[in-house]
């Protein structure tokens, strides 16, 4: 049987982007390419083990400091779901002024509930969480999620 190599090394090069991922308790319907946050209000697995669609904060470190990965899928509350928490995410729910290099943190006040904002000098303090690979269309675009982390 042959060996499946993934590190790139002799014999097994390949041009992928590696991804990680957990399976998290929904604590309320996600969205697949919605960024998803830790809820702070739900202990039904434990603290930091239930998560909801990102939701808006007034700045960059009012909950924003609890947003860290990308829904893979759409569940309603109470299901698992599936979470990038590294790599590239293609289509995930971003800001409609994203260009290519645009560092994104969770949504800001104005934002909407699962799409990454753009940092800004106003906005510095969160952390980025995903880089954009492309400039958005129809506030969609490919990210590299930054792993933060948490799991």
């Amino acid at each position: 049987m042959a060996v499946h190599k993934i590190d790139g090394g002799p014999g097994g090069e390949n041009d992928h982007f590696p991804k990680k991922f957990v399976t998290l308790y929904a604590s309320a319907a996600c969205t697949a390419g919605f960024f998803v946050s830790i809820d702070d209000g739900d202990t039904t697995n434990g603290l930091g083990a239930s998560v909801r669609n990102a939701e808006v904060g007034a700045t960059s470190v009012t909950g924003q400091g609890l947003t860290f990965g990308v829904a893979t899928q759409t569940v309603a509350a109470g299901a698992d779901v599936v979470v990038q928490i590294a790599g590239k995410y293609e289509n995930a729910s971003v800001d409609g002024a994203t260009a290519i290099g645009s560092a994104l943190i969770g949504p800001l006040s104005g934002g909407t509930i699962g799409m990454a904002s753009i940092q800004t000098a106003s906005t510095l303090g969160g952390p980025v969480i995903a880089v954009a690979l492309e400039a958005d269309t129809a506030t969609l675009a490919d990210v590299m999620v930054i792993n933060q982390g948490f799991f």
